[in-house]
């Protein structure tokens, strides 16, 4: 049975401060040790949520400049959330550097929509060492119950955990995991609205950072 190493990336952000967001997500990428490294939702910007004026055109193109600057070390694969543009359509995404493949989010949140994000129109199950998963970023997993998770090695949660939410999302998290029977993987950010704590859910055990910026190193068997 092939082991795969994940690292899961909790960025201290600045709320749209791509460039300070960029040199904070490269040193996480410079200390981790997995095959697999995971960022959190829109972990070069911030959320969209806390600001309706933001210039979405001008997110993406200093998204898309500060995605080509990171350095990811041969053998390592980076799955980095933000705001895309393909054939003229905006969307919230997760991107696997530097091979290519996005999962889209599929039923975006009234902000986004209101900011001319579109919503995804399929899953996309991904295969690294072995091992195969779904992307299931925020807001989607309101919708878990038309997401299938049959015959996958484990889930990805791209998401962030605030006070106001963080009971609920986690309750709703091992919930699934108990039903499905399915290790979940928590991604989260720390920023002045958000507090971290990503964490690895298996039915009802769970490991999580603490409210600080770090790594959390996980083995898939």
């Amino acid at each position: 049975m092939i082991c795969m190493k994940i690292s899961v990336l909790q960025p201290k952000i600045i709320w749209g401060d791509i460039d300070f967001n960029t040199k904070a997500i490269q040193g996480l990428i410079d200390k981790s040790r997995g095959e697999l490294l995971v960022l959190p939702e829109y972990a070069l910007t911030g959320s969209l949520i806390f600001d309706a004026t933001i210039n979405i055109n001008e997110w993406i193109s200093k998204s898309r400049i500060a995605k080509s600057k990171l350095k990811i070390r041969d053998g390592k694969q980076l799955l980095i959330n933000s705001v895309i543009e393909i054939d003229n359509k905006i969307h919230n995404a997760c991107e696997l550097l530097p091979t290519g493949g996005y999962q889209h989010k599929l039923f975006p949140d009234k902000p986004e929509i209101e900011a001319g994000i579109n919503p995804g129109d399929k899953q996309t199950i991904f295969l690294l060492r072995d091992k195969s998963f779904k992307v299931v970023i925020c807001s989607d997993l309101r919708n878990i119950e038309r997401i299938s998770t049959a015959g996958l090695d484990f889930l990805l949660f791209i998401f962030h955990f605030s006070d106001y939410n963080f009971e609920r999302a986690l309750n709703d998290v091992k919930k699934i995991s108990l039903e499905r029977n399915i290790p979940i993987i928590i991604s989260s950010l720390v920023s002045d609205k958000n507090v971290g704590w990503s964490s690895y859910v298996d039915n009802n055990t769970v490991i999580s950072l603490p409210g600080d910026e770090g790594i959390l190193e996980i083995e898939i068997n």
